[in-house]
């Protein structure tokens, strides 16, 4: 059961760690700081918040591992009271969660340029859709 647990911490951190890197090399070329900076910032957080439930699940689950194999341990108790602080409750997970693929969502159209690429995409078909009026002059 523990593997599990391991083998989802460690696909979900690798895959983020990734994606920070490239956004890291590969940031478009703006001269705002918050245009260029701006995906990897929020993409690291984003890894920061999807990476803490799944830390927490581990740990608690190696701390359990650990007291069934060797007993009790104040390394386990200390651990474990960090593990059920207020700050890691089940709705504050929820919420870390929630705010890191919002950041992620944002990251990502930031880094794609979305906003410019649907305005690209509204004024094409605009134009194309926009009756043509063209008036001739009556004699």
């Amino acid at each position: 059961m523990v593997y599990s647990y391991v083998f989802t911490f460690a696909v979900l951190m690798t895959v983020m760690t990734n994606v920070c890197q490239y956004f890291y090399w590969h940031r478009p070329k703006k001269q705002a700081f918050w245009a260029q900076w701006g995906p990897f910032i929020l993409l690291s957080c984003s890894t920061v918040l999807l990476l803490v439930a799944p830390l927490k699940n581990l740990v608690v689950n190696i701390c359990m591992q650990s007291f069934r194999q060797n007993g009790f341990d104040s390394t386990i108790e200390h651990v474990l009271d960090i593990a059920y602080m207020p700050m890691f409750g089940t709705r504050h997970q929820q919420f870390y969660t929630s705010v890191g693929y919002a950041f992620m969502l944002w990251g990502t159209a930031m880094q794609v340029d979305l906003g410019g690429r649907f305005m690209q995409t509204f004024r094409a078909s605009y134009s194309k859709a926009a009756p043509k009026v063209v008036f001739k002059a009556s004699d």
